[in-house]
């Protein structure tokens, strides 16, 4: 039995050193190995934030050359009214075209948020059930539907039914009113 606090010391700092001496080695090589795998670790998040970001570019990029076609040829404004009449003048091959271009961008989009390297971009459903409730994407979409993939199909008919929904829903509640200020 040791008599005093600092033999006890001596002793553990002796077996540390014996340890240290036959096994520097072994504790040097898993220092090694810990460290590579956090630098490891942390390239890889660094990597994917890179990722990331060029992916939203190259998505922004392509969307901006879609909605190009707007400024630069203007008959395809007809797509954005609420107005167009379809049974006066159908629509163009020129619109479905673009609205197809549109379809297939918001495909690759979808891909790319369920592949987890793009995120949903805010109002995006919003804007979408408002796109495709004017009568030319609606009647692209109701033409061209049955070639496109069952997600993508199941999204944008989920937009399309809310809206629906709640301009019944906005109807209802009007004719209510006036139901009960006039009964």
């Amino acid at each position: 039995m040791p008599t005093s606090p600092h033999s006890v010391t001596r002793q553990g700092v002796g077996i540390f050193v014996e340890w240290f001496g036959s096994n520097w080695f072994n504790l040097l090589q898993t220092t090694g190995i810990v460290a590579g795998l956090f630098f490891t670790g942390r390239s890889f998040l660094l990597d994917t934030r890179i990722r990331r970001i060029s992916n939203l570019l190259n998505i922004t990029e392509h969307h901006r050359s879609i909605w190009q076609q707007v400024i630069e040829r203007p008959g395809l404004l007809r797509v954005l009214s609420a107005d167009a009449k379809l049974d006066i003048k159908p629509v163009t091959l020129e619109e479905r075209i673009f609205v197809n271009l549109i379809i297939l961008h918001l495909t690759a989009v979808m891909a790319a948020i369920k592949g987890r390297v793009h995120e949903q971009p805010a109002g995006q459903d919003e804007d979408l059930r408002e796109f495709f409730s004017l009568p030319i994407p609606n009647k692209v979409w109701k033409d061209s539907k049955r070639f496109r993939e069952p997600e993508v199909v199941a999204y944008i008919e989920s937009l399309i039914a809310e809206k629906t929904k709640k301009r019944k829903s906005r109807r209802s509640r009007r004719h209510s009113w006036l139901r009960r200020r006039w009964s």
